[in-house]
């Protein structure tokens, strides 16, 4: 195995980055969900797209660690998704004080909305490319993701403070 010089992993995590900051951008994220005729706010369509990704079906406090927000965050934006009839709040079973949150079929249809925008935008980004080079950055990437998770699990901080004392 070669090892990369620190400037290809500078120019690699700036275009990680730059992706990033671009896709989950305010003003992208608006675009997108009003190219798709939907009002939401960002934090709605980033629990959809969680929710979505994840089969549907999650606990709070996951979405709350996916979403980077506090638990009263949480409860507030599930709150105004259940509002919106976009997700279901349901005892957990087994455990009658665990709840678990399900998109409803508007959810769903919402969520397969905005991942159909999100494939236009890839299909136009990547319009002028060899459908090998697609499949080549797709394969890289899931497998840049999977190393990541790896790595990460490997070096996990203790869960409490209590444990790295």
């Amino acid at each position: 195995m070669h090892a990369a010089s620190p400037e290809l992993h500078e120019n690699l995590l700036s275009s990680m980055t730059g992706l990033i900051s671009r896709w989950s951008s305010l003003e992208l994220q608006r675009r997108i969900t009003a190219e798709c005729g939907i009002t939401l706010d960002p934090v709605a369509v980033a629990a959809l797209y969680t929710l979505g990704l994840s089969g549907g079906t999650s606990r709070p406090s996951a979405l709350a660690d996916t979403l980077h927000l506090s638990r009263p965050s949480t409860s507030k934006l599930i709150a105004r998704m259940h509002e919106a009839v976009l997700l279901t709040r349901t005892s957990a079973p087994g455990d009658g004080r665990a709840v678990t949150v399900t998109l409803t079929p508007l959810g769903q249809q919402i969520f397969r909305l905005l991942i159909a925008a999100g494939v236009s935008m890839v299909a136009d980004a990547t319009r002028t490319w060899h459908p090998d080079e697609v499949s080549t950055l797709s394969r890289l990437m899931e497998r840049f993701l999977a190393d990541l998770d790896a790595d990460f699990a490997e070096k996990r901080l203790p869960n409490s403070t209590s444990e790295a004392l």
